[in-house]
């Protein structure tokens, strides 16, 4: 995109002042940027610093080892892999006029067993940045992938956002440690570190887009900074100044964090020194979430208890509901040869007939049903098919076997029940 508006010519003027990256910067980004590791697989070892291979006898699978070639302190491990290739980030900090400015230099490592190792490194992107947090990026031409930069193309003006993330250059690399910041950045308490932080983040928070960020950043609490910067907000403010006040410095924020909803939980208080800055965090931390698993798994017991309670209520109904309606068929057999089919009397035979027959006639409560009346279909105390009636049309509704199948003598049993409806319907009236 073109540059239309003054400042926009004048990123453009001032970036094609900015020196080349050094080799410093280089050398630097290549030793922070990646891992430098060992690879071993059996008695060979692979350096992924310089790609020479060697015979190590000692049989080391972890911790860290010298490169016998290039002197590197290599990482081992084990593994038959014969390349490693990675793609990082390179952040330069640095000033042009009234702009702060964060060069981001693309870095790939190209790395392969007993080959020369290689490395690429193309500025992509330049976030330019003032004191008022008006922003203006240039950038290199991206695909349709994620960070698919075209390294071909020149830098030119781009839009900051998209419709899914309103700063999409925002890149979090390794930011070489040779700082420049702006005389407004350094006196809201910037230095050299970002302390885990995007750079462009931090810096739109200490220039007043985040309400926190430059209190937590002076007052050296950089584990909350850390979480507040991430979450979006701090639930407790007021605990942080606490801490400030005491000289208490937070050493892991999100646990901190967890902490703090805790005593909120126990009703003990937030404003109160002795709670709020803790001499052991993971001590107090770890006695307050045992404490409140012990209360929540009381409640569960008693919950528990309560529901199994309701539940044998509503089975004495069901059986004393069953044992009424069932009453007027008590007694009815059909026979045919050895073929005997009776009503199942009790909920103790739902059960057994369902366990025998793999079905569902006692799992999903046929005992409860109104409208029909269940039988049982046996040869010489063998059971053939279970047999569901409708009690207001006088039809067989299903006639089902083990597991829901149907036997050798289902047409015979459809036929004697049909045959015999005229008892069931007399009983039923």
């Amino acid at each position: 995109m073109k540059p239309r508006t003054k400042r926009e010519k004048l990123v453009v003027e001032l970036s094609s002042k900015l020196p080349a990256i050094t080799e410093t910067q280089i050398r630097s980004g290549k030793k922070h940027c990646f891992p430098h590791n060992a690879y071993r697989c059996k008695d060979e070892m692979w350096c992924s610093e310089c790609g020479k291979m060697w015979v190590d006898v000692t049989g080391q699978k972890e911790g860290y080892i010298k490169c016998p070639y290039c002197g590197e302190r290599l990482e081992v491990k084990v593994s038959r892999k014969t390349k490693d290739n990675a793609v990082s980030y390179l952040t330069v900090v640095t000033t042009s006029g009234d702009f702060q400015v964060l060069r981001h230099f693309y870095t790939a490592k190209y790395a392969r067993k007993e080959r020369d190792t290689h490395y690429f490194i193309d500025e992509v992107c330049q976030q330019w940045i003032t004191a008022d947090r008006k922003e203006t990026v240039m950038a290199k031409a991206m695909n349709m992938g994620c960070r698919g930069w075209i390294h071909t193309t020149d830098m030119s003006i781009k839009q900051d956002g998209n419709i899914y993330y309103s700063h999409s250059y925002d890149i979090d690399g390794y930011v070489y440690p040779k700082v420049k910041v702006l005389p407004i950045l350094r006196r809201n308490g910037l230095r050299t570190s970002f302390h885990g932080v995007t750079p462009a983040r931090l810096i739109r928070a200490i220039l007043g887009e985040s309400k926190y960020a430059e209190m937590l950043l002076k007052t050296k609490q950089y584990s909350m900074l850390d979480f507040y910067m991430h979450r979006g907000g701090l639930s407790h403010p007021w605990a942080v100044n606490i801490c400030n006040r005491n000289g208490y410095i937070i050493k892991d924020g999100s646990m901190y964090d967890d902490y703090l909803h805790l005593l909120d939980y126990f009703h003990l208080d937030t404003h109160n020194a002795h709670y709020v800055c803790p001499k052991n965090l993971k001590k107090e931390h770890d006695k307050l979430v045992e404490k409140k698993r012990k209360i929540e798994a009381k409640i569960r017991a008693e919950e528990e208890r309560k529901r199994r309670i309701e539940r044998m209520s509503r089975m004495k109904q069901d059986i004393l509901s069953f044992i009424q309606r069932i009453q007027p068929f008590l007694g009815i057999e059909i026979k045919d040869e050895d073929i005997v089919i009776r009503p199942l009397e009790s909920v103790t035979q739902f059960y057994q007939e369902g366990k025998a027959m793999h079905h569902c006639v006692y799992s999903n409560g046929y005992y409860k049903r109104k409208d029909c009346i269940i039988l049982t279909a046996q040869k010489n105390g063998k059971r053939l098919e279970t047999v569901e009636i409708s009690l207001k049309t006088f039809k067989i509704v299903q006639s089902r076997a083990v597991c829901n199948k149907t036997s050798d003598y289902h047409d015979h049993i459809i036929k004697l029940v049909n045959r015999n409806m005229g008892l069931i319907r007399r009983a039923a009236s």
